[in-house]
């Protein structure tokens, strides 16, 4: 099949002559078929799938995830990765014929974008992922990343722990996604963030697009005091995070001067949403 970029310039500079009657059925079987391939290359915009026609959810612990789902049931519902019952289809591995890494751990380290969220490692030119910025490979295999910007014995600063959740169709459309838990810790002064990463289709090959959905902190006088941040408010709370400590860990960066100038993609079913919920985990 002609690709439709060239097809396309074929037939209207043929188009731009004098119509010529005996050339209009063979013109239009062109058009018909140059439509045809268009339809081949350009991406379907389908409605999402509803939960339960979804790829079905692979998780490495199932009991924890399906734990997840009843605290979150709200945020899972948003994109319909879960119906209004609290349902998902489940399956205990990824089926044949799916891309399916024999580490994701390893994936994660060698292929995030570090340019397309705000990851406490900065990313710099020609060194956009954990692999080529120069940290070592730390894994609990196959599913969990250890990340940290230097080794324990050089004042270590920032640590990363990064666990699956689950492999699921965040987006409905057909293609697995890899949804990621992430603690993030500071050691000096002492922060401990939770967070969640979102890798939207990712494929054996090429970057992996990574997308920060939330992100909860606990009050250290009382840990079951927890305020969580949604999609643009998660943005907002980590770009003071990121301005209060990270110009005393990376000596000549500067902060950006506001909030939306942090690289970000909004999760699907988060687009431009923002918000923060406080929850008192004693009073449950």
């Amino acid at each position: 099949m002609t690709r439709p970029a060239s097809f396309l310039h074929t037939t209207f500079r043929g188009a731009a002559r004098p119509p010529r009657p005996r050339r209009t059925r063979p013109m239009l079987l062109a058009l018909a078929l140059w439509l045809a391939c268009l339809g081949a290359w350009l991406p379907v915009h389908a409605e999402p799938l509803p939960a339960m026609q979804r790829v079905p959810v692979v998780a490495p612990e199932p009991h924890i995830f399906k734990g997840f789902v009843q605290e979150n049931l709200q945020w899972l519902q948003r994109p319909g990765i879960v119906d209004a019952q609290g349902r998902y289809p489940m399956a205990n591995a990824i089926p044949a014929g799916e891309y399916a890494p024999q580490s994701f751990a390893r994936e994660l380290f060698e292929r995030a974008d570090l340019t397309a969220f705000p990851s406490m490692i900065l990313p710099t030119d020609g060194k956009p992922t954990y692999s080529t910025w120069g940290v070592r490979y730390q894994a609990e295999e196959p599913y969990t990343l250890f990340v940290e910007d230097k080794p324990w014995d050089q004042n270590l600063q920032i640590g990363l722990t990064i666990p699956l959740m689950a492999s699921l169709d965040w987006d409905g459309n057909g293609v697995r996604d890899w949804l990621f838990g992430c603690r993030i810790l500071f050691y000096k002064p002492y922060l401990s963030l939770g967070s969640f990463l979102l890798v939207l289709n990712p494929q054996p090959t090429g970057p992996l697009d990574v997308r920060l959905v939330r992100v909860s902190y606990r009050q250290p006088d009382d840990t079951r005091k927890v305020t969580t941040y949604f999609g643009t408010a998660a943005r907002d709370y980590l770009f003071t995070v990121m301005r209060d400590r990270l110009p005393a860990i990376y000596p000549g960066w500067t902060p950006p001067a506001r909030a939306e100038d942090l690289p970000w993609r909004d999760a699907p079913g988060m687009e431009g949403v923002g918000y923060v919920e406080h929850v008192d985990e004693g009073k449950k």
